[in-house]
């Protein structure tokens, strides 16, 4: 074989070989939330954990507009893995839809209900017929709103709107007030921005509010947010819903065994995007929280770190 035909030959080799790598790496679409929830930066920071984790994983971050589209996307295999929350899951697992396997559950989101204070709305009751916005659309917050609203037989005028014009809509009257995710038991940044120059009064739900709710929507858990959190304001209730990752068994397990590695193990760096996550054992919670069987990569993993996963969260295909 003459010079010009090795070296044509080691090219062809060298090209094949670039292409096998390149058919290797996993390009995953992971949907997170809406760009402007205050959630966000951890989505971001997740997908950097894992990428830089694992050479041949790349995450990108897909903002389709809330859980309920990400749910959509995940249930046609458009998205391998994504942000969610419990009333998503239990809905797709009531409709028939019995894939999903938890990756990971992380944090409380509280839904904070905050009205003009010159309104004069003191329950939920006092919404009906007002303008009142419900959350983004698709997402599960506004869902979950719609339905308890329903619950408790209260109709206020729907509105559905992004965060900003939500806010826009409040300080102009045309709206009264939103409901909105909350990282912790303290305002998001956006309403104490609004506060300043429109106050805002929260609105809480009773104690026969939450009864009917639960036994309407069995899920659904309440906390309770201490005085002050605008001056003057006394301690009130939310519903709370957990915010977690989830796949489908679809996903095989070395894939979501490195996920799930690649997110513990870089948690300092999620923590700084998001305090959110700041000091919480994770693993611990999904064990403590989740009633939707694990990913078998999360079994896996939360196994090697000494964790005991309940028979219940072990998924059939482990079985």
């Amino acid at each position: 074989m003459n010079f010009l035909s090795k070296t044509l030959v080691t090219m062809m080799m060298t090209c094949a070989g670039a292409q096998f790598a390149l058919a290797e790496d996993k390009q995953l679409n992971m949907g997170g939330s809406t760009n402007t929830s205050g959630f966000y930066p951890y989505y971001t920071a997740i997908a950097n954990s894992v990428s830089n984790a694992n050479d041949d994983i790349n995450v990108t971050v897909v903002s389709l507009g809330g859980f309920v589209k990400n749910d959509k996307a995940m249930q046609k295999g458009e998205m391998a893995f994504g942000g969610t929350s419990a009333n998503i899951l239990a809905d797709a697992e009531a409709a028939g839809f019995d894939k999903y396997r938890v990756l990971w559950w992380a944090v409380p989101s509280f839904q904070n209900i905050m009205v003009r204070k010159d309104a004069g709305i003191k329950t939920m009751s006092d919404l009906n017929g007002k303008c009142f916005n419900v959350g983004v659309p698709g997402s599960s917050a506004s869902k979950l709103m719609i339905e308890s609203l329903k619950t408790i037989n209260v109709q206020p005028k729907i509105q559905l709107s992004d965060s900003k014009s939500a806010i826009n809509s409040i300080r102009d009257g045309r709206c009264l007030g939103q409901i909105k995710t909350m990282g912790g038991k303290t305002l998001d940044a956006a309403s104490a921005a609004l506060n300043v120059t429109t106050p805002l009064w929260p609105v809480g739900w009773t104690e026969e509010e939450k009864t009917k709710i639960k036994k309407d929507i069995p899920w659904v858990t309440f906390g309770t947010v201490k005085e002050g959190i605008v001056e003057g304001a006394p301690a009130y209730d939310v519903s709370v819903g957990w915010i977690g990752f989830t796949a489908t068994s679809d996903m095989d397990e070395e894939t979501g065994y490195k996920i799930v590695k690649a997110m513990w193990e870089n948690i300092d760096d999620q923590a700084a995007a998001f305090k959110g996550v700041a000091g919480k054992n994770i693993p611990q919670i999904t064990i403590e929280t989740s009633t939707t069987p694990l990913h078998a990569g999360a079994v896996r993993y939360y196994r090697e770190i000494g964790l005991d996963v309940p028979e219940n969260l072990v998924p059939k295909e482990m079985k």
